[in-house]
């Protein structure tokens, strides 16, 4: 990387623009002025879309810690009391022979039951769901990461976005100011006799457009900071400048090395990559179906007409329990597992399809966004020099002007090519950073930036 060098020109214009924002800023210490860290401090603060990428982090948490869960035992205690009634029986007979009719009875009855169940082997099925678990939660994770990446790097360009407006404002400001003071000039060179009408109409004529020039500028600027405004989620009220220092590093990217370095750490590749992998997982969990499961199962159990008084007695008499291994074989389940199986590897496909078309989408925008950077850096060179030269005519057109060698229209016209070098100038400038923090994010460094 190389830093452009100061250069006569760049010096010219501060000097323009620090002359032409003093009625912009008039009044700013009233006004918050925002760097772009603060920018992008409120926005990844405030945006809803970072909250609800969060909570996908907390599901995918939730869902992994599930999987988990069902490699453990489960475990049942139950409490049963009631009243049982039995009503008459029929007829009965006693031991000589002789016909009982019983009357009936009721009791109260209780029962404390304890149950464990433990899965031991599901097929693999269990596994493969905490992979795939595992794989979301990481997923989940880098498309938060990449929700932040393009939040920031909307806050970028519409914080440059408004910089442009802002310092193009500063130009149209200063060029009123220059058409006004023609005007003036040329009204009184015309009643000195040294100027005509037609110099003073050119000079109304320039005034009235930059006028407008003023009132689209102005526009811009508010537009353009409503649009900052909604992606940091400020009220309308709330207003606030912005720094228009601009720090240009040119950096010279290598068009393969970016795209490798993009395909490796984009964090909306490794969202892709990650769910490829759960998809793998899914199909594997799918065909635990064909496979037996072994478990076993403990049961322990207390009854009694009589309500103990002490809980220990449950496990002295009235009780019974069991340990229990089985296995089971699933031998027909409809078509079950062979439909999630199918699907399972359908959904795989389309992972898989997914990720080879945003592999090529990335390397296509990497590209794009280095030759709107190499244009933008070719533009502020070309824009500089222009601006120097355009100065220079400037005050020679003036100079010829004033010894009556020259027109009105050539002070106008090389006035013009100012103001159009020093707004090529501005729009290069922030172009070109706009397309370094797009590149920035395109190829996943953003992360280690904000």
């Amino acid at each position: 990387m190389k830093i452009f060098e100061i250069s006569l020109f760049k010096l010219l214009l501060a000097a323009v623009l620090i002359t032409g924002a003093i009625p912009v800023w008039a009044g700013a210490e009233k006004e918050n002025i925002l760097s772009l860290d603060d920018c992008l401090e409120i926005a990844l603060r405030n945006n809803p879309d970072i909250g609800i990428s969060y909570q996908g982090i907390r599901k995918a948490e939730s869902s992994l810690l599930e999987s988990y869960g069902r490699l453990l035992p489960d475990f049942s205690l139950d409490f049963y009391t009631g009243h049982t009634f039995y009503g008459p029986s029929t007829v009965q007979y006693d031991a000589q022979g002789r016909p009982i009719k019983s009357s009936g009875f009721d009791f109260e009855n209780y029962t404390m039951r304890l149950n464990a169940d433990m899965m031991l082997w599901q097929g693999g099925t269990n596994y493969s769901n905490i992979s795939s678990a595992r794989d979301r939660r990481d997923a989940a994770e880098a498309d938060y990461q990449y929700t932040m990446d393009l939040i920031a790097a909307g806050v970028i360009r519409a914080y440059y976005n408004v910089v442009r407006a802002r310092m193009l404002l500063v130009v149209q400001e200063e060029s009123r100011k220059q058409a006004a003071s023609n005007l003036e000039r040329a009204e009184a060179l015309m009643e000195a006799g040294s100027a005509t009408r037609a110099d003073v109409l050119k000079a109304r004529v320039r005034f009235s457009n930059t006028r407008l020039g003023v009132i689209e500028a102005r526009n811009d600027l508010v537009l353009g900071r409503e649009e900052l405004k909604k992606l940091m989620k400020m009220g309308h009220r709330d207003e606030f400048l912005v720094d228009t220092t601009m720090t240009i590093v040119e950096k010279e990217p290598d068009p393969a090395g970016e795209i490798n370095y993009a395909l490796s750490n984009r964090d909306d590749i490794k969202v892709l990559k990650h769910r490829l992998r759960a998809q793998r997982s899914d199909i594997s969990a799918a065909r635990g179906g064909w496979f037996p499961s072994l478990g076993v199962n403990f049961n322990y159990s207390w009854n009694d007409r009589e309500l103990v008084d002490n809980p220990v007695d449950m496990f002295r008499e009235e009780y019974q329990w069991s340990v229990t291994g089985y296995i089971r074989f699933n031998l027909f389940d409809r078509m079950q597992t062979s439909s999630r199986v199918k699907n399972a590897r359908a959904d795989f496909r389309i992972a898989e399809y997914n990720l080879e078309k945003n592999r090529l989408e990335v390397e296509n925008e990497v590209r794009k966004l280095i030759l709107a950077m190499n244009e933008a850096s070719e533009r502020i060179e070309v824009a500089g020099e222009t601006v120097l030269q355009a100065s220079e005519e400037v005050r020679l057109a003036d100079e010829r002007y004033r010894v009556g060698a020259g027109t009105m229209l050539e002070i106008i016209d090389a006035q013009v090519s100012l103001a159009t070098a020093r707004g090529e100038l501005i729009k290069a400038k922030c172009d070109y950073l706009i397309a370094y923090a797009d590149l920035e994010r395109a190829t996943g460094r953003m992360e280690n930036d904000f």
